[in-house]
């Protein structure tokens, strides 16, 4: 009977652990497809990530510089449970390349490291793999520094003297970007400045084509410059211009016509004080028979000490003018003649009836000259009653030369007296 019973508690004990591992199996299952439903496995993908350069000293210490050609940035994708997936960024994961590993054709593995996560996540590359470089030589060089202004100075001023210290900086950068370096600048805008300007400027490096470089692969002994810009005072001044030798036979000097008759000068004022005109370079017009064109740069005219030009434009046009000449004779009679100061109210008899002159000159002036032009007059100043021999004061006429005596006699009679007598 005992053994009766304890196999039918047996029975009931094994089909109870069937039932019980059965149970178990089928609550796994329903677990996992719970879970697979809410929570699938899902891929998500980065774009655009910046690959972090490390150990770059490895370049440097051989006097090299790199630039990287391929893989500056890639794109990756992550593969694992949505609950995961969605929490991670970009800045989850470190994307670098050492260049330690660098390979004989310049070529450096890109590495994906999940800094959480790392066991739940797969990581899958796109197809940039691979970091490439190119390589070159470093040099270093000295260029000269140049101060420029932009904008103008307040009116009645202008840029002076301009000083750079340093005035040489050392640049040290790749051979293909430094071979072609030629000159460093410093801008410093002087708009309506009335003083000395002293400053300091980042410097910008440019080529041989005045192109502006980039200072991302250069570096300079000096970040910044430090300016002296001298703010100076102007001046206008006049041109004179002058003629050397004798013009062929028949012909003389005429007009000379020249642009502009005036320029802009800068000083210290001391040195502004000492100067009222400047004058160009001779002409010469020996045996010319037309006129004598010359362009003259300012530029090539020494200045007095401590003077600089104060204009852009430097060029000044001159023409002489070559004119025919001619003369003719003139008479002038007394009644041409003019008085004047006869503050006593003498009266004035001519002695000599007529001034006979020569007008020679320009063939043009000398045939438009008239008496009225010439204007002779008589001065009386300080003069006595009696016969006197005076000089005729003629108008200067441009470009005619009068010649011939202009001396005439006459008589000067007191009014009065023969007022007196003849009452008497």
């Amino acid at each position: 009977m005992k053994e009766k019973i304890s196999k039918l508690a047996n029975k009931l004990i094994s089909g109870t652990l069937s039932l019980r591992l059965l149970s178990i199996v089928l609550a796994v299952c329903l677990w996992s497809l719970v879970v697979n439903t809410e929570d699938p496995i899902e891929t998500r993908t980065f774009s655009n990530v910046e690959v972090e350069i490390i150990n770059s000293d490895v370049i440097s210490n051989l006097n090299q510089s790199y630039q990287i050609k391929n893989g500056e940035r890639i794109s990756f994708s992550i593969r694992g449970k949505k609950s995961i997936v969605d929490k991670m960024k970009k800045s989850d994961f470190e994307v670098t390349a050492d260049l330690s590993e660098l390979s004989s054709v310049n070529a450096v593995p890109i590495k994906i490291v999940a800094k959480k996560y790392a066991n739940n996540i797969e990581i899958v590359f796109g197809n940039d793999k691979t970091l490439t470089l190119e390589i070159e030589d470093m040099q270093q060089i000295q260029v000269p520094v140049i101060a420029e202004t932009t904008g103008n100075a307040a009116d009645g001023y202008t840029v002076g003297t301009k000083t750079t210290n340093p005035n040489l900086v050392s640049i040290k950068g790749p051979v293909s970007i430094v071979k072609d370096l030629k000159q460093v600048k410093v801008l410093v805008d002087i708009s309506g400045a009335d003083k000395d300007i002293v400053t300091e400027v980042t410097p910008i490096c440019y080529d041989s084509d005045g192109k502006q470089v980039s200072s991302d692969r250069i570096t300079l002994d000096a970040s910044k410059i430090k300016v002296n810009i001298e703010i100076w005072r102007t001046k206008k001044i006049d041109l004179t211009v002058r003629t050397t030798g004798t013009p062929a036979d028949g012909y003389t000097v005429g007009t000379i016509d020249y642009e502009p008759q005036s320029i802009y000068v800068a000083g210290e004022n001391d040195d502004l004080k000492n100067i009222s005109e400047l004058e160009l370079p001779v002409v010469n017009v020996r045996g010319k028979k037309s006129a004598v064109e010359k362009t003259v740069d300012l530029n090539s005219i020494s200045l007095p000490k401590g003077i600089t030009l104060a204009q852009t434009d430097t060029s000044v046009m001159i023409k002489v003018n070559i004119d025919q000449t001619d003369e003719k004779n003139f008479t002038i009679s007394s009644d041409d003649i003019s008085i004047i100061n006869n503050d006593q109210n003498y009266q004035v008899e001519f002695l000599d009836d007529s001034l006979r002159l020569t007008l020679s000159g320009l063939k043009i002036a000398v045939a438009n000259t008239t008496i009225s032009d010439l204007n002779p007059q008589i001065d009386l100043s300080g003069l006595e009653t009696g016969e006197h021999t005076v000089t005729i004061k003629l108008n200067d006429i441009n470009n005619v030369e009068v010649s011939g005596s202009r001396r005439i006699r006459i008589n000067l009679v007191d009014d009065t007296t023969e007022d007196t007598e003849e009452t008497e």
